[in-house]
């Protein structure tokens, strides 16, 4: 990865709201942001602030552990990309074999197309992910504290 850029968050809240900013800034139609953390990191709370940007609301979010994917229609007339159409949350937590992948499609999530794509626990799927992609690392510093580097 070429450039690192580290945030810190100091509550929850903090951490929608950098998710928020961080969609704003740098998220356009075929991104794909894989998320590193431990479980409670505030990966999902990260997902909820990039989702908020474009238009859903955060209550509609939530951690697609067992569904393994969420998509979510992206509201028109927002203050995205106009053709950024679709929101997709994966969850590779649950998979046991990164071939369980072909049977979702993974295609459609990895290279979206008029959509943004985040991934949850990438790990487990570390060989299917194509190179350009923004890595995004949560480190937890303490109960509130979150270090966030980015990468692109």
């Amino acid at each position: 990865m070429d450039k690192e850029i580290i945030f810190h968050s100091r509550s929850a809240e903090e951490t929608v709201k950098l998710g928020e900013e961080f969609a704003e800034k740098y998220l356009h139609s075929g991104s794909l942001v894989v998320l590193r953390g431990e479980l409670g990191a505030g990966k999902t709370q990260f997902t909820k602030g990039v989702a908020h940007f474009f238009g859903l609301r955060e209550d509609e979010i939530s951690s697609p552990t067992y569904a393994l994917v969420n998509e979510y229609e992206i509201p028109p007339g927002g203050v995205h990309d106009v053709i950024i159409s679709r929101l997709y949350h994966l969850d590779c937590y649950r998979f046991e074999k990164p071939e369980e992948l072909i049977e979702l499609g993974i295609e459609e999530y990895l290279y979206p197309t008029h959509a943004v794509t985040l991934i949850e626990w990438p790990e487990r799927i570390e060989a299917f992910l194509p190179e350009k992609r923004i890595e995004v690392m949560i480190e937890v510093v303490s109960v509130n504290v979150r270090k966030f580097t980015v990468s692109f």
